[in-house]
C-alpha cells in the first residue's frame, strides 16, 4: 500500500525547490530582536513573490511585534496553515526557533509556481517564550468556517539540528502517514521524537479549534535531556526544507474537505 501511495505521490506532486544556497543564507546574520526579525521575515516573503494583500501584518495583544502573515491563494476553500514563531531565544530557551519562521517564505515560493487547490497560510508567530502568544492569538480569532476549511496545522519547531522529526503523539495520524509517503518517495531521512518534556506548541491552540496538527522539528534526545542546543546541520536543514516543499504540495492533492 506504500508503494503504490509513494509511486503515485512522485506523479502528482510538484514543486520548485530554491538553491541550496539561497535556502542557507537566510540562517547567517540572524536577527537580533524579534522586532528585526518580523522585519526581515516581511521582506523575505516579498522578495519570495509574497507582497500586497497576500502579505499582512497582525497585531497581538499582550506583545510589541506582529504574527507575519502570507497567503497563497487557491482555487478552492480548504485551506493549510503552516506556521513557526520567531522570537529570539533567551537563557531560558537556549534554542533557536528562526531556523523554522524564516523557511516559510522559501516554502510559499517552492509551491508558487503551480496554481493549487487549497489555498496555503503561512504564519510567523509573535509568540513570547513558551506563552503561544501569537497562535493562540490566531487560533482563537478564527471565525468558525474558517476553522472548518483549515484542513491541516502544519507547525515547524527548530529544524536543522539533525534529520526531520516529528512529535507523533501530538500529530494527527494521517498526516503523518501522509508524511511518510513523502519521505519514501523523496528518499530523504526522517524519524519520529516526540518531545514530551518541552511543553505546549503553535499546534496546541489549533488542535483545540478542531484543525488537525503535524509538528515537524529537528531536536534530539540530547537537546531533550540537556536543554542544550547543538550544532546547526546545513544538509539536514535543506533535506527538511525538499521534504516540507514536497509534503505541502502532497497535501494539496490527498486533503479532502472535513466535516462540518
Amino acid at each position: 500500500m506504500v508503494a503504490a501511495c509513494v509511486t503515485l505521490a512522485a506523479q502528482k506532486v510538484q514543486f520548485n525547490p530554491a538553491h541550496k544556497a539561497d535556502i542557507l543564507e537566510r540562517m547567517e546574520n540572524i536577527p537580533g530582536s524579534d522586532s528585526d526579525r518580523a522585519v526581515r521575515i516581511k521582506e523575505l516573503f516579498e522578495q519570495a513573490g509574497c507582497s500586497g494583500k497576500l502579505l499582512h501584518e497582525q497585531a497581538v495583544e499582550g506583545v510589541d511585534v506582529p504574527n507575519v502573515i502570507c497567503r497563497l491563494q487557491g482555487s478552492e476553500s480548504g485551506t493549510v496553515i503552516v506556521g513557526a514563531h520567531y522570537e529570539r531565544s533567551t537563557v531560558a530557551r537556549p534554542i533557536d526557533d528562526w531556523s523554522g519562521a524564516s523557511l516559510l517564505p522559501a516554502l510559499f515560493r517552492c509551491l508558487r509556481s503551480k496554481k493549487r487547490r487549497h489555498s496555503y497560510i503561512f504564519i510567523a508567530f509573535a509568540d513570547h517564550g513558551q506563552g503561544l502568544t501569537g497562535s493562540k492569538f490566531y487560533a482563537d480569532h478564527l471565525s468558525s468556517v474558517e476553522a472548518v476549511q483549515a484542513e491541516a496545522m502544519v507547525n515547524l519547531d527548530p529544524l536543522g539540528l539533525s534529520p526531520t522529526k516529528v512529535w507523533s503523539a501530538r500529530s494527527d495520524k494521517d498526516l503523518v502517514h501522509h508524511l511518510l509517503i513523502m519521505v519514501y518517495a523523496l528518499k530523504l531521512p526522517a524519524s519520529q521524537i516526540d518531545l514530551n518534556a518541552s511543553g505546549a506548541t503553535d499546534a496546541d491552540p489549533f488542535a483545540r479549534r478542531g484543525i488537525p496538527p503535524i509538528i515537524i522539528h529537528s531536536l534530539t534526545q540530547q537537546n531533550l535531556r540537556d536543554d542544550a542546543a547543538t550544532n546547526f546541520r546545513p544538509d539536514n536543514y535543506y533535506d527538511t526544507y525538499r521534504l516540507l516543499c514536497g509534503y505541502l504540495a502532497y497535501l494539496d492533492e490527498i486533503l479532502k474537505p472535513r466535516p462540518n
